[in-house]
């Protein structure tokens, strides 16, 4: 099924280090791009969060956002020993006696600065990462589900586009035998009126004819157009996820085969299906920039 860039997936998690809470959000943009906002306790784990969504996705602007609220013990985990800290304010009190100052200018934030510095425990272990990437798994499906709810949709529309496409088509094709034969008509009075009627004019005839019949003729446009619309209409139910970019191309083509055939034709039926055509390109040119 087709897959659309939009879509926002949400995920909690309770760990031993804390409650997580995973944000994921995805716009349309023509390559993948993944911004990663952690807070400090797992920065370390951005560059395996990009991997994690790069694996799942294939084109998008990708935000992911992470909160985390410790629990009580890994606050605890976090915080300068209690007997070191009046370890400290013993010693300091000790020194200003002998100084001979006042000893209430030993403070907390003066002790804090002081307060050797011993490597702490992280608050998120390596081997808890299994935590972290269950929970991106769990908003990443949230965030799938939406894009695909959204693809499905835009299938639909897709399709009912081309079912109109392929009906302007058909009676382009109906018109376009009758566009020719008024075309000649017009061409012959011309020449009449130009040339005057005498055994070389049926020749001279004949040649113009020939000339005009190979400008005005869309015949290959129509083909080409046929082949547009079937390949098109095949990737409405993808084999791979990334069918976007082929889309565009696409529509891109047809554009192209719509523009001669509007400049080839001066049949004025056929002129106002080629508006009514390009309008239905522009429409489908519009979803597809939404579509993975």
């Amino acid at each position: 099924m087709l897959i659309s860039m939009t879509g926002f997936g949400r995920a909690v998690s309770d760990a031993p280090f804390g409650r997580l809470s995973i944000e994921i959000q995805a716009v349309n943009r023509k390559y993948l791009e993944v911004s990663v906002s952690t807070p400090k306790e797992l920065s370390r784990f951005e560059h395996e969060i990009r991997k994690w969504v790069s694996e799942k996705i294939s084109r998008g602007q990708v935000s992911v956002r992470v909160f985390l609220i410790p629990n009580t013990e890994s606050i605890q985990d976090q915080l300068p020993d209690i007997k070191i800290l009046k370890e400290l304010k013993s010693k300091w009190e000790q020194l200003s006696k002998g100084l001979k100052t006042d000893p209430k200018e030993v403070t907390l934030p003066f002790i804090m600065q002081y307060l050797p510095t011993y490597p702490k425990p992280d608050l998120v272990d390596d081997k808890e990462v299994s935590i972290l990437k269950k929970c991106v798994d769990a908003a990443l499906e949230g965030l799938l589900k939406m894009k695909k709810v959204e693809g499905a949709a835009l299938a639909k529309d897709l399709k009912g586009r081309l079912k109109a496409l392929l009906v302007y088509i058909q009676k382009i094709e109906k018109y376009a035998p009758d566009a020719t034969k008024k075309m000649r008509k017009k061409l012959q009075e011309k020449m009449e009126e130009l040339f005057k009627m005498d055994d070389s004019f049926e020749e001279r005839l004949l040649k113009e004819i020939a000339i005009f019949a190979e400008r005005v003729d869309i015949a290959e446009e129509l083909t080409r157009f046929h082949s547009h619309l079937t390949q098109f209409s095949g990737l409405l139910n993808p084999k791979g996820a990334v069918v976007g970019r082929k889309m565009d191309f696409l529509i891109q083509e047809m554009g192209r085969e719509v523009n001669t055939i509007g400049s080839k034709s001066m049949e004025s039926k056929i002129s106002h299906l080629i508006v009514d055509m390009k309008s239905e390109l522009e429409k489908m040119r519009e979803q597809i920039q939404n579509i993975e």
